[in-house]
């Protein structure tokens, strides 16, 4: 196949930069003498230092930071990230429900009930296509005026695609009449109408409805793609930014009999989310290879967890006559002088670890100098752990008053941290137990048997031994095996421990009653195990350490189950944890928070769905929340910092490029063709476990003898299993490790259809070669035009080379082609159309088929009575494929050994030397070699021995060149040259 069409865009992991970054010391995640976990599976990121330094200038370039501002009040660059995210919200794109009709084109109701969200919604779509446009996206797609809008880069031949897909709207929780009262306006005036879309900056921070979820996220995706745009880096596949507008309480799903009245789509099955059934359903787009979602928390949402809720107690009731009995304890949100709205973070949709505490004690049978003693023991412990003192103008974190015999302990974190992160710390009634455990424990013998000793000894040692959290709220110290702590593929934590993690009011929570003397703590306990088992001794363990302290714990019984959006040992993890490791230790001043909690930061699940759990195996949840930062979420007064939106954009973006590499030497576009007695309908992306890992090295399968003095320029191998179902679930660990077998992911060997039919894949399987550092700027571009001979394509089934050679009389152009990138001049891709059959092999056929791309089909039945709306699409096109069987009949779709292309190892680099040695009298003898660099990088010789009178300077033919050998006198070579 000889080079015939160029077009645009690349990059490989061939020379990549390994994702291995040195531990920070960090107290909370390791001890001394103990190793920070490492996950098993990990990628080689491909980004360099100075490629992120790029980015992230850009995305500075783009940041548009204001001190202050107010949407519309022409302060800003509409055209930046805080512009975008104030334009944005100021937009009412509140989901207030509603239905959707359940004809073509499914247009969402418009009605006083739901306050025409048809209106609205195709209002906010229709600015989002403006920003595209002036943003200078080159695609723009909108199909109807009410649903989501995607922008894309990249080069357009690029066969894979990777995507980013997030939504712009917000819920009711946050506009409920409740919720209302607690909104204020710029002017910090309460009640005001329209205030959750009248956006403003201040103090730092970004207000109004969807600032962090998700409508400010998702425009940062659209921002994170503009940077890379601006920056002009290679990347090999194709980014797709899709911006959904329907996530929360968006109108109902039409169903698939509704959907496929107007889109024919084989193994219809309709997505959760409205969004993604637009996306999958109604238009059929095109499924990414690998993806995103900003909706969720960094660094990775790996799936769904499990939960159950226990209450940790203990009767105090022994201490009811002891002086510094426990008289009171309650939590709240941390209160932060000058953020009257901070409270409002408590009516969120997910409960807050409790960021304030108060303890009241009864000190009426302690003398002044046990008083003393007692606050003097808090207040060294908390100006040791750096709470003390306070800051100017800021609340104190740690304070003691005493009134008459009544002596109070206020603890303030001064960060509201959520239930679902834990290990991040900021948890008010531990700090409180830690410091009650040093204030009694000043007092000696007079407490050492209180009840309430006990009961903050016990907290302290399980979630704050040696005075750190982390990862003790992953029950590092509750005599759980080390190897049941995470998950060993990605790092996930099993378990999650949230004590008093229920707060979801601004008032305080009493977790103790005086009358009684009983203490009980809520604990909220996330599950990502993955069986029973591993789920049953953990919390057996979990259990017997806090009866051993002397507490109660109600069942924990054996949570498993969590489904998940990828499998744990999936490479999209490892690539975007290690891209998000990378982001903020290029920086560590630039991205302090995170970086301060890097040892306690892995994937792990989330409390509710997002829209990756409709993309099996092949999105995650990236962002938007980094690790440390406050949520706001579904509440009042949402709002995000400046500095965390700009670095929740640099990581976006860095996570985009590096998902937008090949991983290996190959990518592919799968397709439909019509070829008779093969059934091609399962050759759709959404029901392939395809990921970035699936294309492997096979050059080392290919040896000496099956190239022939061919020069290997890439090799693969690969194997696809079906999934049982299109990707719109999120199964269980248990479901993926079943595989083919009744109850498993992939398509049972005993499907009807499948025991009938024989399936086949046509794709268009792309190699990456990268100019090798040896060939010069000629020499390559001779290279990607021909001039060392046709590109071949070969197939190795065992021993046996079998060439695809096209049949005569038929054009190679419809069988191979190839690209150049218009942003990586030194890359070339070179394609050919293979077709694998679930079917033994015996032998490859050359088949022209009418195939296409584009999925896109409309309903006979619809078209009969109905123009199609979008013709150019699912356009069908005769191309040429080499089809063979992948061996066996089992419901996957394997290359062979490898499928590889060569090139004639023709010399692409000739260097003279010369060596003149002196003979008798006039004679001298003349020794040139011409050292021969071949396209595989080996190199040989070509010398030849001249004996010559007197001057040495001529031209001289070594082997097939012509050498020019310039002296100064008889045996000083002063140059040489190949003429």
């Amino acid at each position: 196949m000889r080079n015939r069409r160029t077009t645009i865009l690349s990059v490989l992991l061939a020379g990549s930069l390994a994702a291995t970054v040195a531990p920070t010391p960090h107290a909370s995640a390791a001890g001394p003498g103990e190793e920070r976990f490492q996950p098993s599976v990990t990628y080689d990121l491909s980004v360099t230092d100075a490629e992120r330094d790029a980015i992230h200038k850009e995305v500075e370039a783009l940041a548009g930071r204001v001190s202050s501002a107010r949407a519309g009040d022409g302060t800003y660059d509409p055209l930046t990230l805080v512009g975008a995210m104030l334009d944005g919200s100021s937009y009412d794109s509140i989901s207030r429900g509603g239905t959707a009709a359940t004809a073509y084109p499914f247009p969402v109701s418009n009605t006083e009930a739901n306050q025409n969200e048809y209106d609205r919604k195709v209002a906010k779509l229709a600015w989002v296509v403006k920003l595209a446009t002036d943003l200078g996206f080159p695609v723009v797609v909108q199909r109807q005026p009410d649903k989501y809008v995607y922008a894309e880069i990249g080069d357009p031949d690029a066969p894979e695609m990777v995507m980013a897909l997030s939504h712009l709207d917000s819920p009711t929780a946050s506009v409920s009449p409740a919720q209302l009262a607690r909104w204020r306006d710029a002017d910090g005036n309460l009640g005001t109408p329209g205030a959750y879309h009248s956006p403003y900056v201040k103090d730092g921070w970004v207000y109004g409805a969807g600032i962090q979820d998700d409508s400010g996220p998702t425009l940062a995706t659209l921002l994170a793609a503009k940077a890379l745009l601006e920056a002009g880096l290679p990347l090999d596949r194709r980014i797709r930014i899709v911006m959904g507008i329907y996530e929360d309480g968006g109108p109902g799903t039409p169903s698939t009999t509704n959907t496929a009245t107007f889109q024919s789509i084989p193994y219809n099955s309709n997505p959760s989310f409205y969004d993604n059934w637009a996306y999958k359903n109604l238009n059929r787009e095109e499924i990414p290879i690998a993806a995103y979602t900003s909706d969720s928390r960094f660094p990775v949402i790996v799936g769904n967890s499990g939960s159950v809720t226990p209450s940790v107690s203990m009767s105090l009731s022994a201490d009811s006559t002891k002086a510094f009995r426990l008289t009171a304890a309650t939590a709240g949100v941390t209160l932060r002088e000058g953020d009257p709205t901070l409270k409002d973070i408590a009516y969120g949709s997910t409960t807050q670890i409790a960021s304030r505490a108060i303890f009241t004690l009864d000190v009426a049978g302690a003398g002044s100098a046990e008083r003393d003693r007692f606050v003097s023991a808090i207040t060294a412990a908390a100006t040791t752990k750096g709470w003390l003192p306070a800051a100017p103008r800021t609340t104190p974190k740690v304070q003691t008053t005493i009134t008459g015999d009544s002596l109070t302990l206020e603890i303030n974190t001064d960060v509201a941290m959520e239930m679902p992160t834990p290990q991040y710390g900021k948890n008010a009634v531990v700090w409180g137990m830690f410091l009650l455990s040093q204030g009694l424990g000043a007092l000696g013998s007079t407490a050492a048997d209180m009840q309430l000793k006990r009961a903050a000894d016990g907290i302290t040692d399980l979630f704050f031994r040696d005075g750190v959290e982390g990862e003790a709220y992953l029950g590092k110290y509750m005599g759980i095996p080390a190897n049941l702590l995470r998950n060993p593929s990605n790092g996930t934590p099993n378990l999650t421990f949230a004590l008093m993690g229920g707060i979801n009011s601004e008032t305080p929570t009493s977790f103790y009653t005086d009358a009684s003397g009983s203490l009980s703590i809520p604990m909220y306990v996330r599950s990502m195990h993955v069986t029973a088992a591993d789920s049953g001794q953990a919390t057996a363990a979990v259990t017997a350490a806090f009866q051993a302290k002397g507490f109660t714990i109600g069942s924990l019984g054996s949570p498993v189950g969590a489904g998940l959006y990828v499998t744990h040992d999936n490479p999209l993890t490892a690539l975007q944890f290690g891209s998000y490791q990378a982001s903020i230790d290029r920086n560590p001043g630039e991205f302090a928070d995170p970086y301060s909690l890097r040892d306690v930061v892995y994937p792990q699940g989330t409390t509710g769905g997002t829209l990756a759990s409709s993309f099996r195996n092949k999105m995650t949840a990236f962002g938007a929340v980094i690790p440390g930062n406050e949520r706001w979420w579904h509440t009042a007064n949402e709002r995000m910092k400046v500095d965390s939106a700009v670095q929740m954009t640099k990581i976006m973006a860095d996570g985009m490029l590096e998902m937008a590499r090949y991983s290996g030497p190959a990518g592919a576009k799968f397709m439909w063709a019509d070829m008779p007695g093969l059934n091609a309908d399962r050759a759709d992306l959404d029901l392939l476990d395809v990921t970035i890992g699936t294309y492997k090295d096979a050059s080392a399968a290919v040896g000496t003898s099956q190239l022939g003095g061919q020069a290997l320029l890439g090799a693969t191998s690969f194997n696809i299993p079906m999934w049982n179902g299109r990707g719109n679930s999120t199964p269980t660990a248990s479901a993926f490790a079943l595989g083919h077998a009744p109850g498993g992911v992939y398509l049972p060997l005993t499907d009807p259809e499948y025991q009938s039919s024989t399936y086949v894949a046509p794709m268009r399987l792309e190699f990456k070669v990268e100019r090798p550092d040896h060939m010069s700027d000629a020499a390559w571009a001779k290279f990607v035009a021909g001039g060392y001979g046709d590109f071949q394509f070969n197939i190795l089934v065992g021993d046996r080379v079998v060439p695809l050679a096209v049949p005569a009389g038929q054009s190679p152009d419809k069988y191979f082609s190839s690209r150049i990138s218009a942003n990586n001049p030194n890359a070339i891709y070179l394609s050919v159309n293979i077709a694998i059959t679930d079917a033994p092999y015996t032998g490859v056929q050359a088949r022209l088929a009418d195939s296409k791309t584009d999925l896109y089909k409309v309903n006979p039945t619809y078209l009969a009575s109905n123009p199609d709306p979008f013709p150019g699409r699912g356009a069908v096109e005769q191309r040429g494929f080499f089809v063979f069987g992948d061996g066996q009949k089992n419901a996957e779709f394997s290359s062979p050994d490898a499928v590889y292309v060569t090139v004639a190892n023709a010399v692409v680099d000739a260097r003279p030397s010369a060596v003149v040695k002196k003979l008798r009298g006039d004679t001298n003898e003349l020794t040139i070699t011409v050292q021969q660099t071949r396209v595989d990088g080996s190199e040989t010789p070509v010398t030849a021995t001249f004996t010559i009178d007197n001057n040495v300077a001529g031209t001289y033919t070594v082997g097939d060149y012509k050498v020019y050998v310039d002296t100064k006198g008889n045996t000083q070579v002063r140059s040489i040259s190949i003429v």
